[in-house]
């Protein structure tokens, strides 16, 4: 299947913050299409299947923690890697068809993050609602559009326009500076830019005390910083998990590179997930770091190879 290499794929349908978050994360391309997906699992078939160049996702929200559908497909659904990533800040409202007032509602619908992040705004004022938890924000606002009087949807001002809902209540969220990330997933890896992170999932060896102190002492030891870790059941058995890590740094550098393979050695086994630009503004100083750290690494592994050099030629 041929398609524009820049189309990406999205949860959708249209209106929903990963929309929002796919077109700025096109960088540009004014002329590449938009594929709307049902949910998290459809936008990575959409991708494998070649009917889109990359796929956008929400991976993490700072009231609700991470998006597991998102996890569970990158450690198990998927060979997709994370591209890069994007944090973008969420204005939550109510919306609802035109005359709906919020003391005749019977349902609000939302996705269960935006459910979760508005939890303090419903208890007060809708407490004897229905929560209907929808596939996405959108999806929801879909929903109360056809469903007309007695609902409303927890959207964005986008979704609300969309689908002809009338705003009737705003600033859901439970706490200001409430923000998403999205991650775009395709199937190469970046190279380095002085400003990034690597994501993986490892499952431990066996389940003993020590087991996850040791995994972390291998970047503890190198001066690598753990931006995220994560543990999720690892659908074999029962008490069995799994860990998701992001360490910053490129798995080109030096130090990250030592800290994986020492990681794939002593784990059972090891998912890479992604090596990526960062989100935010780069910081020149910790790039700069890095490249020294970076030299010291590789002026260790010549002085190594040097000594096993003349081993060998002693021999």
């Amino acid at each position: 299947m041929t398609q524009h290499p820049d189309t990406v794929a999205y949860l959708g349908p249209e209106g929903t913050f990963t929309e929002t978050a796919a077109r700025m994360l096109r960088l540009g391309t004014d002329d590449a299409a938009l594929v709307a997906c049902r949910d998290v699992l459809e936008v990575f078939r959409t991708v494998e299947r070649g009917a889109a160049a990359r796929g956008v996702v929400p991976i993490e929200n700072t009231l609700e923690g991470s998006v597991t559908a998102t996890l569970d497909a990158l450690a198990f659904e998927t060979d997709l890697l994370i591209h890069g990533e994007l944090e973008l800040p969420v204005n939550l409202v109510l919306a609802a068809v035109p005359g709906t007032t919020v003391d005749r509602l019977v349902s609000i619908r939302s996705h269960v993050v935006a459910l979760g992040s508005s939890r303090r705004w419903l208890a007060e004022h809708a407490a004897n609602v229905e929560q209907m938890p929808s596939a996405s924000t959108a999806r929801a606002a879909q929903e109360v559009a056809d469903l007309g009087a007695g609902h409303a949807a927890i959207v964005n001002p986008l979704a609300a326009e969309r689908y002809g809902l009338e705003i009737i209540a705003e600033g859901l969220a439970d706490r200001a500076g409430n923000t998403t990330r999205f991650v775009m997933v395709g199937t190469h890896v970046p190279p380095a830019t002085g400003w990034d992170k690597t994501s993986l999932v490892v499952f431990i060896d066996t389940n003993r005390p020590g087991a996850l102190l040791q995994l972390l002492e291998v970047f503890a030891a190198r001066g690598l910083n753990l931006t995220k870790i994560e543990s999720r059941p690892t659908k074999t058995e029962l008490g069995e998990y799994c860990f998701f890590l992001d360490v910053e740094g490129h798995l080109s550098d030096e130090r990250v590179g030592d800290a994986l393979a020492t990681v794939k050695r002593t784990q059972r086994d090891v998912r890479m997930l992604g090596s990526y630009r960062r989100s935010g503004a780069r910081q020149r100083d910790e790039a700069e770091r890095i490249g020294r750290d970076d030299a010291v690494y590789r002026d260790a592994a010549a002085w190594l190879a040097e000594w096993r050099g003349r081993a060998a030629s002693d021999a």
